[in-house]
């Protein structure tokens, strides 16, 4: 499909402007939800890079968000951070879905936000770079 990684980019957007309306308009906040929005923007956004360089083998199916920056390390330069996000953030991507099985507060969903919205914006810049 042509043009896929954008689409991903734009799926990866959506995940992330539907945590931060949450953040934002919601009360009682759902923190689980919104951290579970940030891990799946960016699992969608590095996913986008890994299509926009070939997915060799296939796209992995795979929530692991530091073993999916494993599969680009030799295509793009990845911030040494971007692997401590990704150790903070994949755990929403599971925990979530069975309640009370993470303790998350405000400065959590503070942290997913700040690291979704850096990642996602760095992923749709390495993807426009490559059209």
């Amino acid at each position: 499909m042509e043009h896929e990684d954008i689409m991903w980019i734009e799926f990866a957007k959506t995940d992330l402007g539907v945590a931060e309306h949450l953040d934002k308009q919601y009360y009682p906040k759902p923190s689980e939800i919104i951290c579970y929005h940030c891990q799946q923007a960016v699992e969608k956004a590095i996913k986008a890079i890994i299509i926009s360089y070939g997915a060799q083998g296939g796209m992995p199916k795979k929530h692991n968000l530091s073993f999916l920056l494993e599969q680009i390390k030799n295509k793009v330069e990845i911030p040494e951070k971007y692997y401590d996000y990704a150790d903070a953030l994949t755990p929403y991507g599971i925990a979530v879905r069975y309640p009370n099985e993470l303790d998350i507060e405000e400065r959590h969903v503070r942290d997913a936000l700040l690291y979704a919205k850096e990642i996602v914006g760095w992923a749709e810049k390495i993807v426009e770079q490559k059209e």
